[in-house]
């Protein structure tokens, strides 16, 4: 992190746009650097820790070196101090989800008695006033389990494996709304077997557990990429794993290296001359319409092995890494496509609402733009605004937000944005993020819900059918 430091303070560009940024790492990071260059103070290693723990991998900082250089950092700091035992708890989202959905009335019932619902933050090392989001009380795997979405099916059309994240534990209306707009325009919808993405872990450092979770995603939707799935997350922070970690370094692996070596010298010069354009797809598949997830290195200097693949998750396998990474897509981007090319379902029934709508940091890193403001703009009688700046932030950032010691840093973080969204005063929220979503549902007073809902509600509204949940009996 000392090598973090001078880099910054060298550079200083982020310095110029503090006052935009809702960032904890930066201030602190120049204010190290001023204590060591006018007092000669070294950090000390319980500041650096500090430190660290003050970046929440939201992405919107310009440096990509800088944002390794962190991750790195914070193994190092577990790997030397350990992990305390209420953060290995709050890191797996996908058990607290599976455990409290087991017996949501029970769950909620505790949640609910003051007395134990503050034994279980204590535990946690939840702050007191953070509220928790309820348990439903149907689960979204067992509705698609009655819908045989568990099992790949036969076919040529349109099709994709869903990665939906482990927040829809507890909001299972936006996944079952994902896959019924899916299906309204003739996309086979299968649900692998999948773990978290690994990046409430990834944040607190816990490399152990990434890597666990991560290897088990990549094994099972490299697989349903090479049936002919795209893969589509409803969850931003998702795709930003599966995208932009999962692919970083990738082209630079000795595995794609391997793949390469095995082309003849006539493929390799017709690839060479493309340019570019032959890693649109270098399996043999490519996603109509996919932006770019990283500028890929001259062919030849990949063949040399001069460079090495210096990503995050540079020990799995970099050609399965790159084939998932280059077959995922955010849901909103790949509606977008389809609208794009002729081929979604416009058959919308009027929505009379005034919304706002809010883009995620994760997102806006995933560099396709705001595609949901274009496809609600389709949906008669819906009015749509756009809420929050390039560097605008709600402050949740994940599992962080439940933190006892960042609470009031999340509140501070999200309050600027919180002010726009009271000016817009809108019917309802919309924002991709289901982070953002229990932020918003403790801080304002309007209904928030994914834009995917919304969509579904004009589908259902133009077949004559009311929006329901359709949800399996309910569990005890």
């Amino acid at each position: 992190m000392r090598g973090v430091i001078e880099f910054c303070a060298q550079c200083g560009f982020c310095r110029d746009v503090l006052e935009d940024m809702p960032c904890l790492f930066f201030p602190e990071l120049f204010r190290l650097s001023h204590e060591e260059k006018t007092n000669g103070k070294q950090a000390t290693p319980e500041e650096l820790g500090h430190l660290v723990d003050l970046c929440n991998m939201c992405g919107l900082c310009c440096c990509p070196r800088l944002r390794v250089d962190i991750r790195r950092a914070k193994d190092a700091f577990v790997a030397r101090n350990g992990l305390k035992l209420a953060t290995r708890v709050r890191n797996d989202v996908q058990r607290i989800g599976t455990l409290g959905g087991a017996y949501p009335r029970l769950s909620n019932a505790l949640l609910e008695n003051k007395h134990t619902s503050r034994l279980l933050k204590a535990v946690a090392g939840i702050h007191p006033e953070r509220e928790l989001p309820r348990f439903p009380r149907w689960s979204f795997a067992e509705w698609a389990r009655r819908r045989g979405l568990d099992r790949k099916r036969a076919g040529t059309g349109r099709k994709v494996a869903y990665f939906h994240g482990c927040m829809v534990r507890f909001f299972p209306e936006e996944a079952k709304a994902t896959v019924e707009v899916l299906e309204q325009n003739g996309v086979e919808v299968y649900l692998p077997e999948q773990k978290c993405c690994g990046m409430p872990s990834l944040m607190e450092g816990d490399r152990r557990f990434t890597f666990s979770v991560a290897r088990f995603n990549l094994e099972r939707l490299e697989e349903a990429v090479e049936d002919g799935y795209e893969v589509v997350c409803s969850c931003p922070t998702c795709g930003y794993v599966l995208k932009n970690l999962f692919g970083e370094g990738a082209y630079l692996s000795p595995e794609y290296r391997a793949w390469l070596e095995k082309k003849t010298e006539e493929e390799l010069i017709a690839m060479a001359r493309a340019g570019p354009s032959y890693l649109e797809d270098p399996f043999g598949r490519t996603p109509p319409g996919s932006p770019r997830r990283e500028a890929p290195p001259p062919i030849m200097l990949i063949l040399a092995g001069i460079f090495r693949d210096k990503g995050y998750f540079a020990s799995l396998d970099g050609r399965k890494r790159l084939n998932v990474s280059r077959h995922t897509h955010d849901l909103g981007d790949y509606l977008r496509t389809l609208d794009r090319s002729g081929n979604f379902n416009r058959k919308l029934a009027p929505v009379k609402s005034r919304t706002a709508y809010y883009p995620p940091c994760h997102l806006k890193e995933q560099n396709i733009g705001e595609p949901w403001p274009e496809l609600l703009a389709l949906v008669p009688g819906l009015s749509v605004e756009n809420v929050g700046g390039a560097f605008d932030c709600c402050g949740m950032a994940g599992v962080m937000g439940f933190k006892r010691e960042f609470h009031e840093a999340s509140i501070a973080m999200g309050s600027r944005l919180m002010k726009r969204i009271e000016a817009a005063n809108p019917e309802k929220l919309l924002s991709d993020c289901l982070s953002c979503r229990l932020q918003f549902n403790q801080l304002l007073p309007y209904q928030a819900c994914h834009p995917v809902e919304v969509l579904k509600e004009s589908y259902d509204a133009y077949r004559g059918e009311r929006s329901t949940d359709e949800s399996p009996p309910n569990r005890s």
